[in-house]
């Protein structure tokens, strides 16, 4: 009973903060293969290093010009963004590392160049034995004057609302396929082939697109 409290809780916490849960890369998959624009590569180091040690402007000034304004503004954005790290103390979740599948192509579209970046999340739970994996995507944009690469967690995210945060894509583009549904709990020591599992995954799914 008590781990079913907990993963109702923890989907709450999802759906109440679809558009935040951008954070914590710690690994490359594939390094060998790094990012192929140098600037998004530094982006998402930069994305990296604030969300580990918990810097929510530095969070905020990564994160899509276009997702800050449907928040309501910086002050709003901010201050959701505190209300999601504190949830996640809260209720004993802590994202531990996120695998981020690096080796995809930048597009680009009506000036706004793009590319989708596969993601598997590994979360620790109250359950020490435990951990929780569940697999995303962030859409990396680069667009407007400053023209400086920004983020959007597509977590839950369908056809529909993209169209809505980005209409030059309407009609232009396709959502990828999710990877896996669902979140996965299992034991720590199952963690390793359950990543290498999803990521696996991700491999086929980036052979098929090319």
């Amino acid at each position: 009973m008590q781990r079913n409290n907990w993963f109702n809780r923890f989907k709450y916490i999802q759906r109440k903060r679809v558009f935040l849960l951008i954070t914590l890369l710690t690994i490359f998959h594939n390094t060998s293969s790094a990012q192929k624009d140098p600037q998004l590569r530094e982006a998402l180091s930069i994305m990296t290093k604030a969300s580990i040690s918990g810097d929510i402007e530095g969070i905020i000034s990564q994160t899509s010009p276009r997702i800050i304004e449907s928040m309501g503004g910086i002050d709003q954005a901010t201050k959701l963004t505190k209300e999601l790290y504190s949830s996640l103390v809260k209720y004993g979740v802590k994202i531990d590392s996120v695998i981020n599948y690096v080796d995809m192509d930048v597009t680009k579209i009506d000036g706004i160049a793009y590319c989708f970046i596969p993601q598997v999340l590994v979360m620790s739970m109250p359950e020490k034995d435990k951990m929780a994996i569940t697999s995303a995507y962030l859409l990396a944009l680069k667009e407007g004057e400053t023209k400086k690469w920004t983020f959007i967690n597509l977590n839950k995210m369908d056809q529909e609302k993209i169209n809505m945060f980005i209409p030059e894509f309407n009609g232009k583009i396709s959502l990828p396929p999710g990877i896996e549904k669902k979140t996965l709990v299992v034991r720590k020591e199952e963690v390793a082939k359950t990543v290498d599992h999803l990521m696996k995954l991700i491999d086929e799914s980036a052979e098929k697109d090319k």
